[in-house]
């Protein structure tokens, strides 16, 4: 994790400067594995987070908002006991490793001053928060957030009640404490075929991956340990520990598109120009901005749940029914061979054998006459064999037909599915996820329950709003209820229409008054927003139509979102320059 023992190093500076000597106010658990004190200082409130989630741990003042429950868990009453009202007195780390603590000046029960201290373990999965009390030069566990026995680990147990022990320590070298030396010795030992991320990954302690393959292409992007410099890859190595212990931090996040990658308390240049990198004030406003992210995104794919399994047990029967209807309408290719078996039956009667299994018989339809071998029923008459191949002859026939109609309709829900399944993911807020709810019940997928019905008469098609860098405002649908309000309602004749080639995705209007053309830059931001909110965003060299508004046609009675189109123009862009994203209309 990213979260790595130098990071730690970083947040503790932090924490020192903002928190040391603030008072706690009040203590919550929003979560499970999250505690939050709110701490006055300066006669300003700081709101100190530690998370014990293995996939957001982490110790970092926030400005994030968390819902509390209505009844405090007994881990966080147990909190509010012991250091409501208690002074931070230091924060500090044990050793490089990812071990934070925080030590309180409070008052025990008979109001006699105290030492109390919250450690917060940031390891992954093993991730831990233990409230500690400080007894004859020991630390003692009060309570913790999760519990560690016999069944969890035989190498370390955590309950409260016993003596506080640090969590196990790794069969690796401290960095910090490396000599140059020792340093030469190891490398020269280590794999010549393995990586140098991997040389320093399993050589020092509490180094994270997106660090160790930072130092390895600022040492010279060597293949591997064999084909490195030692010498260049000690320097940078050398340059890391005086950062630590110097404290130069610098937060810095690497950004795919509008995505949070990667972050670090170093500089990150290993993924060249292609990604964008974003520098922080301070790591609490970095952490905010990626787990902020990332945790609005899992809330919103919980809040989709009910969307994705209506999409996906429709998806589901569709892709299930197609195989078996094109394999029928295979079957019906038969036709015209019973057709003209029946014919030849027919035309050749008079000497056909009552008592044959089969006839040969020559085909007078084809220019080679060749002669065609027909399978014959022993127990009808050969006439009734040519009846009953004209027979099924009609039943292909008509099956065709209706098979055919049936195919092209599950083709085009299949494609209506992608479509929706498309705007799920590029919805960001509730009231887009309801206007999908109400999508997917007109459409009778899902039943229109009081929720939904409520939802739609409160229904607000509030489509997103951007600006092009010559000024032509462009409108954007999220999903097809809005797609359908932007090009029948909002688009006027002179306005052009974007849309991406041969996938799902948003209906872009780029505002053009009459006689008007803008810049082909305009046309090119207004396209890559057509890539950008479509189901090809992570590609390149994407193809997106455009044409004048009046050019797009809804049919009557089509799915949401459905439109035809002619006369238009492709452009190929890339959705991850979107430059445009920046300048929102509010």
């Amino acid at each position: 994790m990213a979260f790595d023992a130098g990071m730690a190093a970083a947040v503790t500076a932090e924490l020192k400067k903002r928190i040391t000597d603030a008072k706690v106010e009040r203590v919550f658990q929003p979560t499970k594995d999250e505690i939050m004190l709110i701490c006055r200082k300066d006669r300003r409130d700081v709101r100190l987070l530690i998370s014990a989630n293995p996939s957001s741990a982490r110790v970092s003042i926030t400005g994030l908002e968390r819902e509390n429950p209505k009844t405090p868990p007994m881990f966080c009453m147990q909190l509010r006991k012991h250091l409501q009202g208690a002074i931070v007195r230091d924060v500090y780390m044990y050793g490089f490793e990812r071990v934070i603590e925080i030590s309180f000046s409070a008052y025990d029960e008979l109001g006699f001053a105290c030492e109390k201290y919250l450690t917060a373990e940031i390891m992954g999965k093993y991730s831990n928060v233990l409230l500690l009390s400080g007894e004859s030069g020991k630390k003692k566990i009060l309570g913790l957030i999760r519990p560690v026995d016999f069944t969890t680990s035989s190498r370390r147990q955590a309950l409260p009640g016993m003596t506080y022990e640090l969590p196990p320590p790794q069969d690796k070298s401290n960095l910090l404490e490396e000599s140059e030396d020792r340093f030469f010795s190891r490398i020269r030992e280590y794999p010549p075929e393995r990586g140098v991320d991997k040389f320093i990954l399993d050589s020092y302690l509490g180094i994270a991956p997106v660090v160790a393959r930072e130092i390895a292409y600022r040492a010279g992007r060597a293949e591997n340990v064999g084909s490195c410099s030692p010498r260049i890859v000690w320097k940078e190595l050398s340059e890391l520990v005086r950062i630590i212990k110097e404290e130069d931090f610098t937060p810095c996040m690497v950004i795919d598109g509008k995505k949070p990658v990667e972050y670090s308390f170093i500089d990150i240049n290993q993924y060249g120009p292609q990604v964008k990198k974003q520098a922080f004030e301070n790591f609490s406003s970095m952490f905010d901005f990626y787990f902020g992210t990332k945790e609005k995104a899992d809330i919103m794919r919980e809040k989709a749940h009910d969307i994705e399994a209506v999409i996906s047990s429709a998806r589901h029967k569709l892709q299930e029914k197609i195989p078996t209807l094109e394999a029928e309408l295979a079957e019906c290719d038969e036709a015209d061979k019973f057709k003209l078996w029946g014919d030849l039956i027919t035309a050749s009667i008079y000497m056909l054998d009552k008592k044959a299994e089969y006839c040969d018989v020559v085909n007078y339809y084809s220019e080679n006459l060749e002669t065609v071998r027909v399978p014959l029923d022993v127990k009808i008459t050969p006439s009734q064999n040519a009846a009953r191949y004209y027979k099924k002859y009609t039943k292909y026939k008509t099956a065709r037909t209706i098979i055919t109609e049936q195919l092209q309709k599950a083709e085009s829900e299949l494609a209506y599915l992608l479509t929706v399944e498309a705007a799920l993911k590029l919805a960001d807020n509730e009231a887009e996820l309801a206007e999908i709810r109400i999508e997917l019940a007109s459409s009778g997928y899902s039943p229109k329950n009081s929720a939904v019905v409520k939802a739609k008469a409160h229904a607000k098609f509030e489509p997103k709003h951007y600006i092009t860098s010559g000024g032509y405002e462009c409108i954007v649908g999220k999903n097809n209820v809005q797609n359908d309000y932007v090009t029948t309602k909002l688009a006027k004749k002179s306005d052009w229409w974007f849309h991406v080639k041969g996938g799902a995705g948003s209906h872009v209007v780029m505002v053009c008054p009459p006689d008007v053309e803008p810049d082909a830059k305009d046309f090119t931001e207004a396209a890559e927003l057509a890539a950008y909110f479509s189901s090809f965003r992570e590609g390149e060299n994407v193809a997106v139509d455009y044409t004048r508004a009046h050019n797009v046609k809804k049919p009557s009675g089509s799915v949401p979102g459905y439109v035809i189109y002619h006369t238009n123009y492709t452009a190929y862009v890339n959705p991850k320059c979107c430059e445009v994203m920046s300048n929102t209309k509010v």
